[in-house]
């Protein structure tokens, strides 16, 4: 059996890491201190049911009415990642 090799990291590479780290906590709060977190928590559940209903369109004949839905919700995530002025 061989013996493991292990490697150590550098001090730039331990740095990297934590500002990764940090940035990552520091994303979080923004989006904790969003005055719209309560919508963006909604959206999730409406682009779930408008996709079934997309789907559905699409299923029964009405790829026009499916493609416009599918349209609106790329629009509205869209809009909902920005910030509100």
């Amino acid at each position: 059996m061989t013996k493991r090799t292990y490697t150590r990291r550098t001090d730039e590479e331990i740095v990297a890491e934590l500002e990764a780290k940090i940035a990552l906590i520091k994303q979080k709060q923004e989006e904790k201190e969003r005055p719209d977190k309560v919508v963006l928590k909604e959206l999730p559940k409406f682009k779930k049911r408008a996709s079934a209903f997309a789907q559905v369109c699409m299923d029964n004949g009405r790829g026009d009415v499916g493609n416009s839905i599918l349209a609106f919700l790329t629009v509205l995530e869209r809009q909902a990642n920005e910030l509100p002025s």
